[in-house]
């Protein structure tokens, strides 16, 4: 009878070993599992219409304007999700531009997003850190065109280069650049709520109206303003005062016609041009570029459909095509190199 006791015992300690470890793996596996990728969706408009680069665009308060670049920095994200709880992201970074629509912001455990926040700029513990200390890739790592005004100053926390109309006639044809950096430059942007998604993958659309971050100062006399002064310090404000970025189009946004891809070559460094593109594809693309011979002197393969291609390579003076193709697509653009 003893015997039979201590049988029972040691089975009944064995089942509960075995019950213990099946709970921590289904445990483990249901945390696995209820991983959400969150992504966020930037639609760049100037005022009603879908944001180009070479576009020349008006809009009240402003001169004729048309845009080459536009970068700024995200940081401070916070999520609001499952009925109100709060999910800090202090070591997530944004690197906005105005041609790239899509970017993954978080891989977390949740399962209902109600709202996001985060700020305009980067935050002063990592502002002043310097690009080497991230590998290339990362938004805080050394980019081209670039995007820090370099140790200790920190980083551009946004960059617009464009031409304005300063003649009155409707064309842009004075240059002008407001590249803000500092730390009084940061700025908390009002929290986008009232919202609830769920799903295994979130997706959220946000609209953000560029022509609004240059109102109140007068482009036409800009000039090249790289500073933390009162010019950018109003492209800040304009941020929450002008309502930058919005959940839905207020503007009834018009998409521009034509193929859908958009390629602009920047040549602002005139013997290093950056080729921004946004394709009418999703999958990836092959890159080539060309002389006038129609010899391939650069290519890269399996290139996202939307980005900032620059020409890494020293090329000789004279005129270039580059090709973006696809088994769907293939679009191209002629471009320059001056040394």
């Amino acid at each position: 009878m003893e015997q039979k006791i201590n049988y029972t015992i040691i089975n009944n300690t064995n089942n509960m070993k075995s019950l213990l470890i099946g709970v921590f793996i289904s445990a483990s596996i249901g945390s696995l599992m209820a991983q959400t990728d969150i992504n966020l969706t930037f639609r760049h408009t100037f005022n009603a219409d879908d944001l180009t680069y070479g576009t020349t665009y008006t809009r009240p308060g402003l001169p004729a304007v048309s845009l080459s670049r536009v970068q700024y920095y995200l940081s401070g994200f916070e999520l609001t999700h499952d009925e109100g709880q709060t999910l800090a992201l202090p070591d997530t970074y944004i690197l906005g531009s105005g041609n790239i629509s899509n970017y993954n912001l978080a891989n977390e455990n949740i399962t209902t997003l109600e709202g996001i926040r985060f700020d305009l700029g980067v935050d002063s513990a990592r502002n002043h850190l310097g690009t080497s200390n991230w590998p290339e890739h990362h938004p805080l790592g050394s980019k081209s065109p670039t995007m820090d005004w370099g140790w200790p100053a920190g980083y551009f926390f946004w960059t617009f280069d464009g031409m304005v109309d300063g003649n009155g006639d409707g064309t842009p044809n004075v240059p002008f650049q407001m590249h803000g950096f500092g730390d009084n430059l940061i700025r908390n942007v009002d929290p986008l709520t009232g919202f609830t998604i769920t799903g295994s993958t979130i997706d959220l659309t946000v609209y953000v109206n560029v022509a609004d971050w240059l109102l109140n100062n007068d482009l036409t006399t800009m000039g090249f303003e790289h500073s933390s002064g009162p010019k950018n310090a109003t492209l800040g404000d304009n941020t929450n005062d002008e309502t930058v970025f919005t959940l839905v189009s207020s503007a009834g946004i018009k998409t521009v016609s034509g193929n859908g891809s958009h390629i602009y070559a920047d040549n602002t460094l005139s013997y290093a041009p950056t080729i921004y593109y946004d394709l009418a594809t999703l999958d990836k693309v092959d890159v080539f570029v060309y002389d006038m011979t129609g010899k391939v002197v650069l290519e890269d393969r399996a290139q996202h459909h939307e980005g900032n291609y620059f020409i890494r390579k020293e090329l000789e003076s004279g005129s270039y095509i580059i090709v973006f193709k696809n088994d769907n697509l293939e679009e191209q653009l002629k471009f320059t190199v001056q040394k």
